[in-house]
């Protein structure tokens, strides 16, 4: 069954620096395995105006090149259009307690219909799981 994740910017943020986390993990190499399996059409990531303002300024890659680099890995995306309603991501902040970008991605994940919200920092969407479920990279594969 094809799936719509909504992906955090960490994630690709790892990919393409090629991060290893405190317990030696290799995030990067999860990210890729976790792109690997959104390939050649088999599931959707969407990618929000947030996500690549996060990218930029973390990596300095521009929109055009993160888009080349999901052409290159044959991910198909869906871009948001529009920034999501602020009163729901104001909601979002009172209701569960995060702090307001976080709630930007969530709200964005529900407005786009995500299945998941796919994240190295899932500890910064757990109380918001009711809403959206949220996993790391190397979770999806036995949550299909």
């Amino acid at each position: 069954m094809k799936r719509r994740f909504y992906l955090d910017s960490n994630v690709f943020i790892s990919f393409v620096r090629e991060e290893i986390d405190k317990a030696f993990n290799l995030r990067f190499q999860e990210s890729m395995d976790f792109f690997k399996l959104c390939n050649q059409g088999k599931h959707e990531v969407v990618l929000s105006k947030l996500f690549f303002a996060e990218v930029q300024k973390i990596t300095a890659l521009k929109k055009e090149l993160v888009l080349e680099e999901f052409k290159r890995l044959e991910i198909e995306i869906k871009e948001t259009g529009t920034m999501p309603d602020e009163k729901l991501a104001f909601e979002i902040v009172k209701e569960c307690g995060i702090h307001y970008s976080d709630a930007l991605h969530v709200a964005f994940a529900i407005g786009n219909k995500a299945d998941f919200i796919i994240t190295w920092n899932r500890k910064d969407f757990e109380k918001t799981g009711k809403l959206v479920k949220c996993l790391t990279p190397s979770e999806i594969s036995s949550n299909l």
